[in-house]
């Protein structure tokens, strides 16, 4: 599963055997490399081993180098890895990641989580029946509370043309 900031999923694969796992996370990044093109950051828990895997596909080493692609290790699991994997990889330390945590995809498998009892002993085609339509109303409610946000918070909109340009002048800001 691959899911935006905003806890929307993008993408969402089947679940098959283990041998047939290991090729979809590289068929999501180049995925995610043609439609976000330059600059992406991807968190993914085992970021840092699969940073390797990128770098032995004859598909995508020179599509991630061209295109700048960073891998970065979620804060939370960031903090199970040694000392020299979370400098390189956790996304404290990595500039332009900002506050983002890269855990949505955590928060959306444990929200879903309660959808699993349901579909236990389902037809295969009344389990993905479920999951498409457990995951089309968490879009539509995830939509309407961005809708919602500057009604919710509207503190928020008075500070952020304030916090955008504070933003841009320090990345515009010429190094000595």
């Amino acid at each position: 599963m691959v899911s935006c900031k905003f806890s929307l999923p993008r993408l969402l694969t089947a679940s098959l055997p283990l041998i047939q796992r290991a090729k979809y996370p590289l068929a999501l990044t180049d995925r995610l490399l043609d439609v976000y093109g330059k600059d992406l950051a991807i968190g993914y828990d085992i970021g840092c081993a699969f940073s390797q895997t990128i770098r032995k596909s004859a598909l995508l080493v020179n599509k991630t180098e061209e295109l700048n692609l960073r891998m970065v290790v979620p804060t939370f699991h960031g903090h199970a890895h040694n000392c020299g994997c979370q400098l390189h990889w956790h996304p404290m330390y990595i500039p332009g990641t900002g506050l983002e945590d890269f855990e949505t995809c955590e928060r959306v498998f444990s929200q879903s989580n309660a959808l699993a009892s349901g579909i236990c002993h389902a037809s295969t085609f009344h389990h993905y029946q479920a999951i498409e339509e457990y995951f089309g109303f968490w879009d539509e409610e995830k939509y309407f509370m961005l809708g919602m946000f500057p009604q919710l918070f509207p503190h928020t909109i008075f500070l952020y043309p304030f916090e955008l340009n504070l933003f841009t002048t320090t990345i515009n800001k010429p190094s000595r």
